[in-house]
Order: C-alpha cells, then structure tokens, then sequence
C-alpha cells in the first residue's frame, strides 16, 4: 500500500502527465479560437511540451503565455501560409471534376505530396520558434532541412498528426469529450518524444536548428 501511495509512483506519474495534457489541451483550445493566433498556440503547446518530455519544470499557463506573447508575430506568419496553401488546395478540389481520370489521378497525387509536405514543415517551425530565435525564411529553410534529414520520424509524427485529424473529423460526436480533453496536446505530446531526440542530437554536436 504504501508504495502505492508514493508520489514517485508510476500511476501518479501518469496521471500527473495526464492532467498537464489536459490543461495545456484546454488553454491550447482557447487560444486558437480566433483562428488567426492557432500557430502562436501551437508554437507555445511545444513549448510548454518540450518542457514535460524533457522532464523539466513545467508551469502550463505561465510557460505557454511566455512563448505566446515572445513567438505569436513569426507563428501567425507560418500559419497564414500555411492556410494560404490550403486554401488553394481546396480550389483544386473544384477544379478535379473538369480533368480526365488521369489527371485527376495525377493531381490527386500531387496534392497529397503538397499536404505532407506543408504539414511537415509546418509542425517542425513550431517546434523550432518554441525554441529558437531565427527569421521566419531561416525557420522554414531549417525546418524544410529537419523533415527531410530525419524523414522516418517525420514520417511517423505526420501519420500520428493526420491520423488523429481525419479521426476526429470522421467521429466528432463520439469523440468530441476526447477533443476537449487530450485532442490536441495528447497527439502532439507524441510527436515530441519524436522530435526531441533530434534536437538532443543537434545540440550535443553543437549544431543550431
């Protein structure tokens, strides 16, 4: 028994985990309301994530509102484009109907390409701005470097990232209380163990991301 009360215990470890996902997840949520701030939200979530993986000292609210308020300019740069790039994609959409089946085909496989490629660009420059100061043109250039030089982890972080998007999409109603809670910080918190062993690696060959 008294082992399992003891704090250091692994139960009270998780749920310690657990309830840190949660309200990192909640704060994530609120500030990506506005739409327009979401990539300064996500960029302060891997803030406030690299700190839990790392197993370093994390205040939720007071970390994610430090990196919110230092990162939001570059951020809500990164995240435009990205929603600029799926905003022509989705014109693509409409466009598929009037090609041959091969060139839907064609254009289909292009699209995919393009969206993988976006996202995983996307989530390495929020993981980058979380921690380092850079332009947003170096950010990218770097985080275009990082996809492509560790490209099975990038691999795994994008199919955990779209797997967990098309999920909720496809079963909102059931998984909404899942969404509020974890749907966000859960999936990501993921991609963290992912990535920080790069970053690990980066920083003790004394190279800057």
């Amino acid at each position: 028994m008294r082992r399992f009360f003891n704090q250091d215990n692994a139960f009270f470890r998780f749920m310690g985990v657990l309830f840190d996902l949660i309200e990192l997840n909640l704060i994530t949520l609120v500030f990506c309301i506005p739409i327009v701030t979401a990539g300064a939200a996500f960029t302060a979530m891997h803030y406030v994530l690299w700190h839990m993986v790392r197993k370093e000292d994390s205040y939720i609210a007071m970390q994610f509102w430090q990196s919110f308020k230092a990162n939001w300019k570059k951020a809500t740069v990164i995240w435009l484009l990205v929603l600029a790039v799926g905003l022509v994609m989705a014109g693509d959409v409409y466009a598929l109907g009037g090609l041959s089946r091969s060139g839907q085909v064609l254009m289909e496989v292009v699209m995919v390409v393009i969206a993988l490629a976006t996202v995983s660009v996307a989530e390495y420059s929020f993981f980058l701005l979380s921690r380092y100061e850079n332009t947003v043109l170096h950010t990218l250039a770097n985080a275009g470097r990082l996809a492509l030089g560790f490209l099975p982890r990038t691999l795994a972080m994008v199919a955990i990232t779209v797997a967990c998007a098309l999920l909720y999409v496809t079963y909102v109603v059931y998984l909404l209380p899942v969404v509020l809670l974890v749907g966000i910080s859960l999936p990501q918190y993921c991609c963290a163990w992912l990535y920080n062993p790069i970053f690990k690696r980066l920083e003790g060959n004394g190279q800057k991301a």
